[in-house]
């Protein structure tokens, strides 16, 4: 990998911290509305006793938000790894070792998910699957300084995009593909992912006009080579929690089909 780790990374060590899931649940919501993400370190989980892991994972996850299904079968709990026997046509980011660009989860959703969080059982030992961020602060702070950033952003905004459903999470299993449609941006959201959007075009009913077109392909340039982009390693125990709705993230490919992480997707609370 050619970019250069970062290490400004908002990280708080559980270990160290003295907090109660509570007081720890209140920072990390903080964080989620101020900074988009928080890492926490030496999350307490014995990474060899997944079940324990589950367990805790989800009870802190509970006291941030509420945890939703990612599938038909009301999986909270998904797992994050390699699956190089899967048969889906169209695959999603948590079923290979492939990189996985800059994007947002559940883009192909009615209604994306508020916050998700990731905790890393087993890492990638070969020097891949290495963690990448960027904000939407950050995208509209370089795509402000193009020339035709209005127009750019008002098409992106006022124009809905079709996003192509992959096989996992496809709410009627006997169809051949399934698409959901929404704008790429709204006020302080984004959605976005390169293959859902791309392999959507190849079907007819996916219709996108030019000017969309070239406003995705402009966008798509400025996530995918942006000097704000934060690189790092999840290392075991370490437990994120990502902004959906502000914040993109990725990996880079990786060949040990050990990895492993765990993901829980959650809506905010209602006040």
């Amino acid at each position: 990998m050619t970019n250069t780790l970062i290490q400004n990374i908002n990280y708080l060590d559980y270990k160290d911290s003295n907090l109660s899931y509570f007081d720890l649940a209140v920072r990390i919501k903080k964080d989620l509305d101020s900074v988009g993400y928080i890492v926490i370190q030496n999350f307490n989980v014995d990474t060899d006793n997944v079940e324990e892991a589950n367990q805790k994972f989800l009870e802190l996850s509970e006291l941030i938000g509420t945890p939703i299904s990612h599938d038909g079968n009301n999986k909270i709990i998904w797992d994050i790894k390699s699956a190089s026997k899967s048969k889906s046509f169209i695959k999603t980011y948590s079923e290979h070792s492939h990189e996985a660009e800059l994007h947002t989860d559940s883009q192909y959703s009615f209604y994306p998910e508020d916050y998700f969080g990731l905790l890393t059982l087993k890492k990638a030992e070969c020097g891949g699957g290495v963690s990448s961020l960027l904000s939407l602060k950050n995208i509209l702070k370089t795509l402000t300084e193009l020339e035709n950033a209005k127009s750019l952003i008002e098409i992106l905004s006022s124009t809905d995009y079709p996003f192509i459903v992959p096989n996992v999470f496809k709410k009627r299993k006997e169809d051949k593909v399934e698409f959901n449609y929404g704008p790429i941006l709204r006020e302080n959201e984004i959605r976005f992912r390169v293959d859902t959007f791309e392999k959507a075009l190849m079907h007819k009913e996916a219709i996108c006009s030019t000017a969309q077109i070239e406003a995705y392909q402009i966008l798509k340039e400025v996530i995918l080579n942006n000097s704000f982009t934060q690189y790092f390693y999840l290392e075991p125990k370490d437990l994120i929690f990502i902004n959906n709705k502000t914040m993109l993230h990725g990996r880079s490919e990786f060949s040990d089909e050990k990895r492993h992480l765990i993901r829980i997707r959650m809506n905010k609370n209602s006040e």
